[in-house]
């Protein structure tokens, strides 16, 4: 106890400049805080403060020792404010970003349960598939995909993203399946290209077949678009497990080439790293990091998800 009121005692007199100024921060004497500050020096053996009789100052010593001191206190700070907020009802407006595809397949299904839920949490959501830049645009989380670059953000991790290539039966006894990537050469393609940047999405295959060139009979920059034009037999989709799942079970699409396929990027919820952790936004976090967990075929390769085909190259 005698080390902690030490820690208060520097960073309050550094920063107010006399121990004066500390103590009426602290609540405590100038005399207390003179003796704290007195032996914390006596410990250390090396004088913290230049003493003049109107005002102290730091010197080096002291300056290295108040920069980890204040980071120490802003800790304690932070955490009392994590402990207090959570006993706080999630409640007002939040504010979040997803990208079309994982909005539509997972976020809105789940989104009447989080309703009912937290019915005082207002939520803002915007569909952008492009990647925004959240503190610049006051967003309180975001699901993207892919590495997390921006220091300035914390990440949960929901999953890995799966897909697989499909079609329809109609599809299949018309041409046949591909047995190996490289048949894919004489197959109906049917492709995604990003709206912001116009830039086709790879079809991620495992060595040695990651540079397969496959025909453009049909490009979209929808997903759904693409999975309508499979299901109606117009060719071959590359898809994430969690869009295509409920078709193949259904049997209206069928998987191909599952024992090539390899994962292709990942999914996280992110949120800025300079703020508190509100309990609004802890509630979504936690809500959908749960209700995602609860479909794990979403997040498998369609062998591992109970849903293979019927050919191995």
């Amino acid at each position: 106890m005698e080390s902690l009121a030490s820690v208060f005692a520097l960073v309050y007199a550094a920063e107010q400049q006399s121990y004066v100024g500390a103590a009426r921060v602290a609540g405590v004497s100038p005399s207390a805080i003179g003796k704290a500050v007195a032996r914390l020096e006596s410990r250390l053996g090396v004088r913290l403060f230049n003493r003049t009789t109107r005002s102290i100052s730091l010197t080096e010593q002291g300056t290295l020792l108040y920069e980890r001191y204040k980071r120490i206190i802003d800790d304690m700070h932070d955490a009392e404010a994590t402990i207090s907020r959570s006993r706080e009802r999630p409640r007002g407006r939040l504010r979040v970003s997803v990208p079309h595809i994982v909005g539509h397949h997972l976020l809105m299904p789940i989104l009447p349960f989080f309703a009912e839920q937290f019915p005082e949490i207002e939520l803002d959501i915007d569909f952008e598939d492009k990647v925004i830049d959240l503190v610049a645009e006051g967003l309180d989380v975001v699901v993207r995909s892919g590495e997390l670059a921006d220091a300035r953000l914390i990440a949960r991790h929901l999953g890995d993203q799966h897909f697989v290539v499909c079609g329809s039966p109609d599809y299949f006894k018309r041409h046949g399946r591909p047995q190996t990537p490289d048949d894919l050469s004489q197959h109906a393609c049917i492709h995604f290209k990003y709206p912001s940047s116009g830039r086709l999405a790879p079809w991620a295959f495992r060595s040695p077949y990651d540079r397969v060139i496959f025909p453009r009979n049909l490009t979209f920059n929808n997903t759904d678009a693409g999975l309508r034009a499979a299901r109606d037999g117009l060719g071959l989709a590359h898809l994430p497990v969690y869009v295509a799942e409920s078709h193949m079970r259904a049997g209206s699409l069928v998987p191909v080439l599952t024992s090539f396929m390899v994962p292709y990027g990942s999914l996280s919820l992110v949120w800025p790293s300079n703020r508190q952790l509100s309990p609004k936004v802890r509630a979504f976090v936690d809500f959908v990091v749960a209700n995602f967990a609860a479909r794990p075929d979403a997040f498998r390769p369609p062998d591992a998800a109970g849903v293979s085909s019927n050919s191995r190259g």
